[in-house]
């Protein structure tokens, strides 16, 4: 994996975890839409090959 690619990756989990982190700050309905379209991007762009993802990080 390139270090573009792991710098690519990395910004997207933060971007999850800080869509996360705003909705357990304040559990409210557009929180919980923000944070699950940030997972549903992640997921859709990962089973499309958009992003690679590290092996470390991928179950078996």
């Amino acid at each position: 994996m390139s270090k573009v690619d792991r710098l690519e990756w990395s910004r997207k989990i933060a971007t999850i975890n800080e869509r996360i982190k705003g909705f357990q700050e304040n559990p409210n309905k557009e929180h919980l839409d923000a944070a699950i379209n940030e997972l549903k991007a992640y997921a859709e762009a990962a089973s499309s090959g958009g992003i690679e993802i590290p092996e470390r990080f991928i179950a078996s």
